[in-house]
């Protein structure tokens, strides 16, 4: 007997397409693809939202992460709607992250008014409100 869980599990896995491509995770409810404005990053992302579809998983979105400015906005933008990509956020690139890395915080705790820490808190409000299960 398979057991239903009301808290969701966030499984932080190797960047690639091994995972999908084996079918390894089949049964999640749903995928967060991280791309970032850079073609090959892309293009491994449209892969990963093909094998999802394939493999029937139901909520797969993409998040940009190290959004450098309105180019890059609009090439993800333009990326993700030709391939049918569910772009849900775009994290901005700012080395505020890299600062607060260097002094061994998190960067909430560093700059909790950080453009980057401000669009992930929007991120998370976004995540709970998703109805993936």
């Amino acid at each position: 007997m398979v057991e239903q869980y009301d808290q969701p599990t966030i499984v932080d896995m190797e960047a690639g397409l091994e995972h999908l491509s084996r079918g390894t995770i089949r049964y999640v409810d749903c995928i967060l693809i991280i791309i970032e404005p850079y073609f090959k990053s892309m293009e491994t992302g449209a892969q990963l939202n093909r094998l999802a579809k394939e493999l029937e998983i139901k909520h797969v979105y993409c998040i940009a992460n190290k959004v450098r400015g309105t180019e890059d906005e609009r090439a993800l933008e333009t990326f993700c709607a030709e391939r049918e990509m569910n772009l849900l956020s775009m994290i901005p690139n700012d080395d505020t992250l890299i600062t607060a890395d260097r002094a061994n915080q998190a960067p909430l705790d560093y700059d909790a008014n950080g453009i980057a820490v401000m669009a992930i808190s929007e991120l998370s409000n976004k995540l709970m409100n998703l109805e993936v299960i």
